[in-house]
């Protein structure tokens, strides 16, 4: 087993080394590009040296003539499937988040400026079930691969096999796609929980606040410097008493403080599920909120900006790094 994963280890170190990962467009050139025949391929072979034996044997012309022919369409075969991979582009958009248990939709975009058609191209993750596309002359087409997000957290996904055996099945020519692309993953929301403000009165859903529009007359105050007029008290000013604001009573609601210390979930997984649901809820709401993890909080706030990062750092939580799988020649069946 030692001697097997010190083998695995230098294979995955070559793969790294000639395919450095990238966050724009890999371009399927000589170099890149690695083909050998499929098993039916083998016994293609194996079954033109039977011919070429028998041929010798018994000198027999015709027998040598299937041989060659045979042996020439080997040849071409070898040639159209390294052919229909050769200059193709593909570039990985920027996945979307999704929720634990959802499926992940990564959306390749391939292109190519040949004239000639591409058949039954493959893109494959690991042990995935391959999708598989065809192309027009000079055509760029999306290819769609889902996959389950089992866990949260942030992943980049170390490598893709883009492949195929057109024409004729007897070879399988690939290459591998890695990109610096993260893609990340938010705990399942768990709605079993109300929310819990805390403030300094929690006996109020609403707190008072003061403010130059409103409905409740509040009272008068000195004049700010670019206040809109509109605002100002004109009968205090004719008495004499300058400028004077008037203000009036708003209410708004209060803050949030979304603490892991006051889920109800007994794991970890579920105190995150429980904070993922809150954090959604309050943002429907309007209202602002903040986060509190162990060794992490991030203030008070609203906003699209403000939502995505409270929930990165609640899918991350206890994650040291990036989880990554580099893919190998043995996830693709030859």
């Amino acid at each position: 087993m030692a001697v097997l994963s010190f083998f695995q280890q230098r294979i995955d170190d070559w793969i790294v080394l000639r395919n450095p990962a990238t966050t724009g467009k890999i371009s399927l050139h000589n170099r890149r590009l690695y083909i050998l025949p499929t098993r039916f391929g083998y016994l293609y072979a194996i079954m033109q040296v039977v011919l070429l034996l028998a041929a010798i044997n018994y000198q027999n012309s015709m027998a040598y003539v299937l041989t060659f022919l045979l042996t020439a369409l080997g040849i071409i075969s070898l040639w159209q499937t390294h052919k229909n991979l050769l200059g193709l582009s593909i570039q990985l958009k920027t996945p979307q988040p999704v929720f634990q248990q959802e499926e992940l939709v990564l959306d390749f975009v391939i292109s190519h400026s040949n004239l000639v058609d591409r058949y039954a191209i493959g893109i494959q993750y690991m042990n995935q079930p391959p999708i598989y596309i065809s192309l027009k002359p000079e055509q760029s087409n999306i290819l769609s691969l889902s996959l389950p997000a089992v866990k949260r957290g942030l992943y980049k996904p170390a490598g893709f096999i883009i492949f195929t055996r057109y024409p004729t099945g007897l070879f399988h020519a690939w290459s591998w796609l890695n990109y610096e692309i993260p893609v990340l993953i938010y705990p399942k929301p768990l709605y079993d929980m109300k929310l819990k403000e805390t403030i300094a009165d929690e006996q109020h859903c609403k707190s008072t606040i003061d403010t130059t529009d409103g409905d409740d007359f509040a009272g008068l105050r000195e004049y700010h410097q670019g206040e809109s007029l509109k605002h100002i008290s004109w009968k205090a000013y004719a008495q004499g008493r300058g400028m004077l604001t008037k203000t009036f009573q708003g209410h708004a609601s209060p803050a949030l403080w979304i603490n892991w210390f006051d889920m109800t979930a007994s794991s970890q997984e579920g105190k995150l599920s429980q904070m993922t649901a809150l954090v959604i809820q309050t943002n429907q709401e309007g209202r602002k909120f903040g986060i509190k993890l162990p060794g992490v909080e991030i203030a008070q706030s609203a906003g699209p900006a403000h939502l995505s990062e409270c929930l990165q750092q609640i899918s991350i939580y206890k994650q040291s790094e990036l989880n990554s799988v580099l893919l190998v020649d043995e996830h693709v069946d030859q």
